[in-house]
């Protein structure tokens, strides 16, 4: 009798696991503080060792959950990963407005969104981006192609 594990959830908990003891490990590297007074790595090991587990609590009762069979979408995927190259090659050059339009719209081509959704979703997507990184965040990145 062969037995059918629930494999999305078994993997997304072992992926979670893995990337919460590598963002701990690699905040432990700094200082840790204390809870009244945070160093720089307060946060990275406190939320990773956090991912870690709620990865753990996904991945354990999915061993013996039977789930469907993993079917890749590979049209998705790759787009997905064009939108990120583009992105990461405009963002310098063209700044982050037209970036993150581009990358956004190019991970939109396998949607069966209609293109009024589509560009609203993207422009959404673009104010947030801007908003966030270079606003809130002062992360020193252009914002437009002249910036």
């Amino acid at each position: 009798m062969k037995i059918k594990r629930d494999i999305h959830d078994l993997l997304g908990g072992l992926l979670m696991t893995a990337a919460g003891i590598f963002f701990a490990v690699y905040g432990g590297s700094y200082n840790f503080g204390s809870a009244s007074r945070m160093g720089p790595g307060y946060f990275p090991v406190v939320l990773g060792w956090t991912l870690a587990v709620l990865g753990l609590l996904v991945a354990l009762p999915a061993w013996w959950r039977q789930g469907a069979g993993v079917t890749v979408q590979w049209r998705n995927l790759g787009w997905t990963i064009v939108s990120l190259v583009v992105f990461a090659w405009t963002m310098p050059r063209l700044g982050v407005v037209v970036a993150s339009l581009l990358a956004s719209l190019l991970a939109l081509v396998p949607s069966a969104m209609l293109l009024r959704t589509r560009l609203i979703v993207c422009a959404v997507v673009t104010l947030l981006t801007v908003l966030i990184f270079p606003l809130a965040l002062q992360m020193s990145l252009p914002i437009w192609p002249w910036n």
